[in-house]
């Protein structure tokens, strides 16, 4: 009976590993998608200003009605919070970016948002490249950390 608690016990210890593994790519991919969204929230908001010309108020609220920023993030545009699952270069792009809203003419807006749109875009390619190269690697180190946890366990 001892030994059939062991085996289970190994088998839970590599299921684990599997799972923290599983939980470290969907963070990945999670983070892919805050990086695309931020793209077309910034190119969106590029396309307001050159064209319809808002102003701050009226382009959150179409920001809102479009599904692309939620009705609480901020009272403020410049003062939306950049996405949790940002790195401390990407943080301070997006705040930087966000804080600076609103403070020059339509043409100096629109340069100043394509130039944030350039730096998110080379963002999201790192970390696409990053997670392309080690596609299935978190997994498999997972399993393996939980092999050797079930090894010394037996």
């Amino acid at each position: 009976m001892m030994q059939l608690f062991h085996w289970a016990a190994a088998a839970l210890l590599l299921l684990c590993g599997w799972l923290t593994g599983s939980a470290f790519q969907v963070r990945t991919e999670q983070h892919i998608l805050q990086l695309q969204r931020t793209v077309e929230l910034l190119q969106r908001i590029r396309q307001e200003i050159a064209y319809r010309r808002l102003d701050l108020e009226q382009l959150q609220r179409c920001l809102v009605q479009e599904k692309l920023l939620e009705s609480d993030a901020a009272p403020k545009l410049q003062e939306i919070p950049a996405p949790e699952r940002f790195d401390d270069a990407e943080r301070l792009c997006f705040e930087q970016c966000f804080a600076g809203l609103g403070q020059s003419e339509a043409a100096q807006e629109c340069e100043r948002l394509d130039y944030y749109s350039a730096r998110f875009e080379a963002f999201l390619h790192q970390t696409q490249q990053k997670a392309a190269s080690g596609q299935g690697l978190p997994c498999r180190l997972g399993l393996a950390a939980g092999a050797v946890a079930a090894l010394i366990l037996l």
